[in-house]
């Protein structure tokens, strides 16, 4: 019996752990995370472009915590800065100042230009009347179902964008207007599962949010938490019809429960290189 008793308390304890890590530290942590890209659309220098996602400024995640991943994006000397959605949690309920929000994000440093998609929640509580402003107000071109034709260290790169597809404008044919096999082609879009949509079409690397990585990820288990779009790919790198490199972001903020597991924070570096 006493060891009986014993073991539940080592296991009550590990509980109480557990949940305190989960709460307090890990969301708070933050990792940047790099990966190297090579194709032979690269004809020149390498190009460093730098991913952020899903930040959720609310309840759980504050400014202060925004300055925390600006310096942090900033440490990567980054080429592209892109947004793949998600700003605020609730802007309903968001009792904080929009203009340092702004201030803040008007900080990010990317010698090529910063760019962003709206996520379901830069629609959703009132967002979309200020999301689109605020974002070009601190140096982001929000990208809605088009694209941009950019010439960075001698390469042609297209960067594409769609528009939120669970409660936005997202049109398919709109977005892929003009996209060509020959250039590099980049596309941002919140939702992953989206990316099915896309298959036949010349897209070199897709990056998404939206997913959190599920917020909690259990070994040999996967995410416990999962949403609408954002089921079928979840985190990290997938080979999308034998064609499209699409990488989800696991995000940075939290949403409905303040806590992440095996799941850290992440800023995502793509390096992308010429072939030798």
């Amino acid at each position: 019996m006493k060891v009986l008793l014993k073991c539940l308390g080592w296991l009550i304890a590990i509980g109480i752990g557990v949940g305190l890590y989960a709460t307090f530290i890990e969301p708070k942590l933050l990792h940047v995370v790099s990966h190297e890209i090579v194709s032979e659309k690269v004809k020149g220098e390498t190009i460093k472009v730098v991913q952020f996602s899903d930040t959720h400024i609310g309840e759980f995640f504050s400014t202060e915590d925004l300055k925390k991943v600006v310096n942090k994006i900033n440490e990567q000397s980054a080429d592209l800065v892109l947004f793949t959605g998600d700003l605020m949690d609730n802007a309903a309920k968001y009792e904080g100042s929009l203009e340092e929000v702004q201030r803040i994000l008007s900080t990010i440093e990317a010698t090529d230009g910063k760019y962003a998609v709206f996520g379901n929640r830069d629609y959703g509580g009132g967002a979309e009347k200020f999301y689109e402003e605020l974002m070009e107000a601190a140096g982001f071109k929000v990208l809605l179902n088009e694209h941009e034709a950019l010439t960075i260290k001698g390469t042609t790169l297209n960067l594409y964008g769609a528009d939120d597809a669970l409660i936005g404008y997202y049109n398919l044919n709109q977005t892929v207007q003009g996209m060509e096999e020959t250039n590099l082609n980049l596309l941002m879009l919140h939702e992953p599962d989206l990316v099915n949509e896309f298959v036949g079409y010349p897209i070199d690397l897709a990056l998404a949010g939206h997913s959190h990585g599920g917020q909690v990820y259990l070994p040999f288990v996967g995410p416990l938490m999962t949403t609408a779009l954002g089921q079928q790919y979840v985190r990290g790198f997938y080979e999308v019809g034998n064609q499209i490199s699409l990488y989800v972001n696991t995000g940075i903020g939290n949403t409905k429960v303040p806590f992440r597991l095996f799941n850290v924070p992440q800023v995502t570096v793509f390096e992308l290189k010429a072939r030798e």
